[in-house]
């Protein structure tokens, strides 16, 4: 995979124009496998790619573009996908108690403040009346009950067409 001959090095690539491609290498300690993948993953569109070396001491990776593109470009490009990787991973980190503590509440029950029978709370407006004192056990609700006002029959809610 490595070929330094005809390869023109700038920063940490090195660009081989005759067999067009690009290898990237990369410091581990700066940038870890898993934001190395992550940069990776944004190129599969872009590039085919080949990931070598030892992830302790140093990672090659080797972009060969899937169209006619510039190198030096394609490479900084990584480059760029790999710091903002990195700065998702740290900032991920950083937050991730908070993530937890959010993600916590928005699970958990809503919790119904519990009214025991016992305890004496004001009803000014005399609504907390609970339906069988109101109404009767298993009475009709007062629109339904036969003679109300409001009653109606099957015929005058549902008039045929004759």
């Amino acid at each position: 995979m490595i070929c330094l001959v005809d390869a023109e090095k700038i920063s940490n690539m090195e660009i081989h124009k005759e067999q067009n491609y690009v290898l990237v290498n990369i410091n581990p300690k700066f940038f870890p496998l898993e934001v190395i993948y992550s940069a990776l993953y944004i190129f599969l569109d872009k590039a085919y790619a080949v990931v070598d070396g030892d992830p302790a001491i140093q990672v090659i990776v080797e972009l060969k573009p899937k169209k006619e593109s510039n190198l030096e470009e394609l490479g900084r490009e990584f480059n760029n996908e790999l710091l903002s990787y990195a700065n998702y991973s740290e900032m991920s980190k950083k937050n991730q108690k908070i993530r937890e503590i959010l993600l916590s509440r928005a699970l958990l029950p809503a919790a119904k403040p519990e009214i025991k029978p016992e305890e004496e709370f004001e009803d000014p407006e005399g609504i907390a009346i609970p339906w069988e004192e109101k109404y009767g056990k298993g009475s009709e609700t007062p629109w339904e009950e036969e003679g109300s006002e409001n009653s109606e029959t099957k015929e005058e809610q549902n008039p045929k067409n004759e």
